[in-house]
């Protein structure tokens, strides 16, 4: 199969991407474990990296690479015989946001259920648009139960797909990154596993339609 590239890009802060690329990418290892799953990490407070390094399991694998050689480096991973390979962009440099979209079989937009964030989206979706790449929401943060989750969902599915189930706020994803674990990996992460488990379906089976 050909190597799938995903990509997390939000330019606002605080909205949860390395988390959720941290989670999505040691699930989808889990579940594919024939395949060869990396991440690499364009951010240059380099959260992600850290979290890899704290990292018991194998697999997803880091590839270290900078926006200037990303397509380069995406290359080699793609003949080197690597199945997925997701991305996590920084906040705010629109620069590195859009080389990591330009590069993206699928970016997925975390957003968090609040006028602030919702309003903030449009630099990053303008980028998509222009790049012509496909794209879904992740309703990141959610808290149970609560109006406000139910109306940012309807407002985004006006700009696009809305990917999965929310994600509702759990320790167990604060607590994961702290060790190099994925929410699913921690105790009491069940939930969670069934969140990032509805998300890999989706994105699953939108890069099969792409």
């Amino acid at each position: 199969m050909k190597m799938k590239t995903i990509v997390f890009a939000a330019s606002k802060g605080g909205v949860g991407k390395t988390t959720l690329c941290a989670a999505l990418s040691s699930f989808a290892s889990g579940a594919s474990k024939k395949k060869k799953i990396a991440i690499i990490d364009l951010d240059p407070q380099g959260s992600l990296t850290a979290w890899w390094n704290q990292r018991q399991e194998n697999s997803p694998e880091l590839i270290e690479a900078s926006a200037g050689n990303l397509s380069e480096m995406l290359g080699k991973a793609s003949a080197a015989g690597y199945h997925y390979v997701f991305i996590d962009t920084p906040p705010g440099h629109m620069k590195t946001i859009e080389t990591g979209i330009s590069n993206a079989d699928y970016v997925l937009v975390p957003c968090q259920p609040s006028p602030v964030d919702i309003a903030a989206i449009g630099d990053t979706l303008s980028a998509i648009e222009e790049l012509g790449k496909p794209f879904a929401f992740v309703m990141n943060r959610v808290i149970a139960r609560t109006r406000i989750g139910e109306q940012a969902i309807l407002l985004l599915a006006n700009h696009g797909k809305v990917a999965g189930v929310p994600v509702a706020q759990r320790t167990a994803f604060a607590t994961a990154m702290t060790d190099g674990r994925s929410a699913p990996e921690v105790e009491g992460g069940k939930r969670a596993e069934e969140e990032i488990g509805a998300l890999w379906k989706f994105l699953l089976s939108n890069l099969k339609a792409k």
